[in-house]
């Protein structure tokens, strides 16, 4: 991690999501992605499913917990989104 990163980390999240979504347009310029909104989200929840997963050790019941879903909610997103969980992972 470099020093630019603890700067990052001391940001409310919101302020982080903006930065970076900031970025992503700017770099787009005047180009246009399908799907932009459903790919950044899709993106979002992989992410934070997967972490989850990992605080969990791959037990989808407590990651569900974790993320306030129903674990039937949350199997339906890994299935969509192609995450798969191993326990003890």
């Amino acid at each position: 991690m470099g020093p630019d990163n603890n700067v990052i980390e001391d940001l409310p999240l919101a302020r982080i999501v903006r930065r970076k979504v900031c970025q992503l347009l700017d770099g787009l310029g005047s180009h246009r992605i399908p799907d932009l909104y459903k790919r950044v989200l899709a993106e979002v929840e992989k992410v934070l499913i997967e972490e989850a997963l990992q605080r969990s050790a791959g037990m989808r019941n407590q990651a569900a917990e974790i993320l306030g879903v129903h674990r039937n909610t949350l199997r339906n997103r890994m299935r969509v989104l192609k995450i798969t969980a191993r326990r003890g992972s």
